[in-house]
Formats: C-alpha cells, structure tokens, sequence
C-alpha cells in the first residue's frame, strides 16, 4: 500500500490555492497495469468549517448579497455540502448568558439552501437561545428542506448519523461537540446537542457502520486560535479509525490544523472559519479550508483541499499563496502531534476564552 502526496502534506506551502488531491492504493501488477479500472460505485462530499450568519455576514444578507457565492463552484464541486452552523435561525428562544450569542438574518436559509444539503448543530452555539431556540431552529431547517444533525430533542436523536446515499454508496456522517458539550448537551427530555464523549462516539461510529459503507464524524473540538491539536484529540481521532470512522473532519479552532492519516484514514483536525465575523483580538485574516472527500466502493477515500480566506465582512473567497498575507494566522497545517496514551475527557478541549 502507498500513499501518494503524504509530502504535500508535511510542506503546507503545496497546500495553498490547490486542489491537493490524497490518496492511498494498491499497486497494480504489471499485467492489470493497462486495463481501465471497473466504474465503482462512490460519492462525494464538500465539508466547511465555521458559518456564523450574524454580524458582517448578517448585515451582508440583510442587504440581499450571498454569503458563499464567491465560493459557490466549490460548493456545488461534490455530491454533498457540509457545513458547521454556528449561529441560530429564527426568533425562538431566550437569549443564554455568555460573552457570544449569534442569531441568523432572517433570510439565512434561503442562501443555505442554495449551497447546503445539510449543517451540523453540534457546537457551542446551537444552544445561544435555549432548548426553544434550537428546536425551532431545527424546525426551520426542515422546513428549508435543508438536513441537520449532531443534536435534536433528545439526546437519542442527536445521536442518530445524517445517511446520505449516492449512486447505491451510503456514507453515515456523525456530529458531536467536544467544547462546553455538556451545557449544550441534549438529554432524554431537552434538546441540545450531541456531546463528544468517548465510549458514546465510538458506540455511535460502529453503529453506523452497519448502516452505511463510510461513516464520518464531524466534531466541533480543540483550543481556539491554535495551530495543533490537542494530544488527546489526537488520541480520540485514532479510538475513531480503530472504531471504523473513514475520515475525521474537525472544526471550532476557527483556524487550521494538523493533518494527518493513519492507515489510509485522513484527519483533518480543524478547517478554519468558512464564513465568519472578526473580533477585537481576532487574527488580521481569518482563513479556513474547504475539503472534499470522495468515496468510492472498495477503495480509500481521498481527500482534497482549498483555501479560502475571509474579506472584512467575514465573507470566503479562494485563494491562492500568493494572495496570503506574510504571516497569514492559521492558514496551514503543521507536523502531527506527538502521541501518549490515555483517556480523552468529554471535553477535550478544555477552557477557552472567550469561547466563540
């Protein structure tokens, strides 16, 4: 087994404004080397980090612009979009008592349904108006005929894997959230969202195995503004392949991570910001990745990257390293993490101010 372009991966500079395509194959004996390989049955899926519709952004839709067109042909590049909603859609609920809340403009879903099949609710801000909030957010979702998952009414609904299926290839994608999970955390009579913890992940990761070809765990994890993970997310991320996950997307950091593959299995520890607001004390730049996964039946996933950056209003537009600042904060990936043994904690993230 080989695994072409590893070094692109370890030297970020190959990594910017590219298509970096990830692969791992068999070789092929000398006599099957000219015969066209079976069409295989397999899919695609596009996966963004962090969508925050309020502030520049929110002021952007209000005023009838779209958010993603500068990135539309990337979105529309797969089978599937996906993304991590950081915001709540709707006027339900009360405002909760932390440093960010983030409530959509009201026209939001129109513009994620033009680009989305389906957003993650498992992270911090899926509770920033309560139980109420949520559930009419996930209400309003339904309505849009845009999916969602990683939280739900109860905790065993928010545990339950988005199928998507594509030319008979089903791929399982699981949402979890690992930063405050448990006072966001749904129960067995409120709603939240799915927390991050250990023996329940991979519990979920097996499960889904038996339902789909490819399962993929989308968690909402790490330190912010960091450019490595943590060890225990490193720990966790390998507990996942060894439970069955064929890839590892990651999210929160708001900047980029660490990736890695073990075994064939790519991790990408954190994909930045995708569409999201600066802060006093935020980078100069925020950029972030847009990876896309596709599966084919009886082979390894690959994997491929695009980065973007965000304008003065939060807004993403690709990239290339020229258009890089020097210094650009986040924008590439560093060497793995060093590995330890030991347990990962249901918040593996730890404290974290001020917890956007």
């Amino acid at each position: 087994m080989s695994f072409r372009c590893r070094k692109f991966i370890r030297n970020p500079l190959w990594l910017l404004g590219l298509w970096l395509c990830v692969s791992v194959a068999h070789p092929i004996a000398a006599n099957d080397a000219a015969k066209p390989p079976p069409p295989a049955a397999g899919m695609s899926i596009v996966f963004v980090g962090d969508i925050m519709l309020d502030g520049g952004p929110g002021h952007a839709i209000s005023s009838g612009r779209d958010p993603f067109a500068a990135c539309s042909q990337l979105l529309a590049d797969a089978d599937y979009s996906v993304g991590n909603l950081e915001c709540v859609l709707g006027k339900g609920g009360e405002r909760m008592l932390k440093p960010f809340s983030f409530r959509a403009a009201a026209d939001s879903p129109r513009f994620l349904k033009k680009h989305f099949s389906a957003v993650s609710l498992a992270n911090n801000h899926s509770g920033d108006f309560g139980p109420a909030g949520l559930v009419e957010q996930m209400r309003i979702l339904d309505e849009a005929g845009i999916r969602s998952f990683g939280a739900g009414r109860t905790l065993t609904e928010a545990r339950q894997p988005l199928v998507l299926e594509r030319n008979g290839f089903k791929v399982a994608v699981l949402g979890s959230n690992g930063f405050r999970a448990l006072t966001t955390a749904a129960t067995a009579d409120r709603a939240g969202s799915a927390p991050l913890e250990e023996e329940q992940v991979l519990e979920d990761i097996r499960a889904a195995r038996t339902r789909a070809d490819a399962v993929v765990p989308f968690v909402h994890w790490g330190p912010e503004n960091t450019p490595q993970p943590r060890p225990a997310q490193a720990r966790l991320a390998r507990k996942m392949v060894d439970a069955g996950a064929a890839a590892v997307i990651g999210c929160h950091p708001h900047v980029t991570q660490t990736v890695e593959v073990i075994r064939g299995v790519p991790i990408v520890y954190s994909l930045g910001n995708f569409v999201f607001d600066y802060f006093p004390g935020d980078p100069p730049e925020w950029t972030g990745w847009v990876v896309k996964l596709t599966f084919r039946s009886g082979q390894p996933v690959d994997l491929a990257m695009q980065s973007v950056k965000l304008d003065g209003s939060g807004i993403p537009h690709a990239i290339v390293e020229e258009d890089l600042l020097p210094n650009a904060y986040g924008s590439m990936p560093t060497a793995a993490p060093a590995l330890s043994t030991g347990q990962a904690s249901p918040d593996t993230s730890g404290p974290s101010l001020p917890g956007k």
